[in-house]
This record gives structure tokens, sequence and C-alpha cells, in this order.
């Protein structure tokens, strides 16, 4: 298994571990997307709907206004 495959399935690992840690959205609270991507190629690994209420902090998460 190459460097890059072995960062690739713990960077997996990790980003389902953040997913799975955070609030799912009840359907009614105002939400937010929570992406996450890949640092090193800003490839998207995952995204999920969270209750803006219930979000813990996390110094990473930033507003982004326009959605492509």
């Amino acid at each position: 298994m190459s460097a890059e495959q072995e960062r690739l399935e713990l960077l997996k690992a990790t980003s389902d571990e953040i997913a799975a840690s955070l609030p799912v959205w009840d359907g009614e609270m105002p939400a937010v997307l929570v992406n996450i991507v890949d640092p090193v190629t800003r490839q998207l690994l995952g995204h999920r709907f969270v209750s803006a209420g219930r979000l813990p902090g996390r110094k990473h998460l930033r507003l982004v206004e326009k959605a492509s």
C-alpha cells in the first residue's frame, strides 16, 4: 500500500468519525451544511446537515455564502 493510499484511508476513517459525532438535523431547526474536505487535494469527502442550535463549537467551520 502506498503512502498516499494509507493517508486517504486514515483521512476517510477520520471523516467518518467526525460525521458520526455531529448531531443529525431534526428537519425543523435551522440547519448548517458541514462539508468534510481533504486538506491536501480539496476533494469533498462527505457532507451532512446539522441542526444549527446543537452544533458543537469547531475551529475549522466557516460560513460559505455561495454554494456551487
